[in-house]
């Protein structure tokens, strides 16, 4: 059994080296919201700035993903304003 045992050693080389490497933080993706069916019909005043795609292409900003959803152009969303 010692024998075997002697045989699974770590080689002087690797003992005590510490080889961390910094990791650069990725990037957050923003997700992208679709509008279900049925669409809203009625939103609270809640303000939190998303930037829709309308079927046409144009993106526009709203005040919410609600708001967004219920202009029935709009196809997707991501949350933060349209850069302009």
């Amino acid at each position: 059994m010692a024998l075997f045992l002697a045989g699974c050693a770590i080689p002087s080389q690797f003992i005590g080296r510490d080889e961390t490497r910094p990791v650069a933080p990725e990037m957050p993706v923003p997700q992208t919201g679709v509008c279900d069916e049925p669409r809203p019909k009625i939103c609270t005043l809640q303000y939190q700035p998303v930037c829709a795609v309308m079927e046409s292409g144009r993106i526009t900003t709203y005040p919410s993903a609600c708001n967004a959803c219920a202009d029935i152009a709009v196809v997707s969303w991501r949350p933060e304003p349209c850069e302009e």
